[in-house]
């Protein structure tokens, strides 16, 4: 069975979660009076997501 690889990036939430991230990043550039470290948080924050989901991506393949 071929999965469409565009339609798998457009539903995955590692995606979604990378394109809020860079959107956040380049809008906070924008600000300079936008504290640095509470962008810098969000992006903490949201590449832990990232892993998180890889990691139960994982572990729910080896249980296949």
């Amino acid at each position: 069975m071929q999965t469409n690889p565009f339609k798998a990036l457009l539903n995955s939430r590692k995606f979604w979660l990378l394109v809020f991230a860079l959107a956040q990043t380049l809008l906070f550039q924008f600000f300079p009076q936008f504290p640095d470290a509470v962008w810098q948080a969000i992006n903490t924050l949201v590449v832990f997501l990232i892993a998180a989901i890889a990691a139960e991506d994982f572990a729910s393949k080896l249980n296949k």
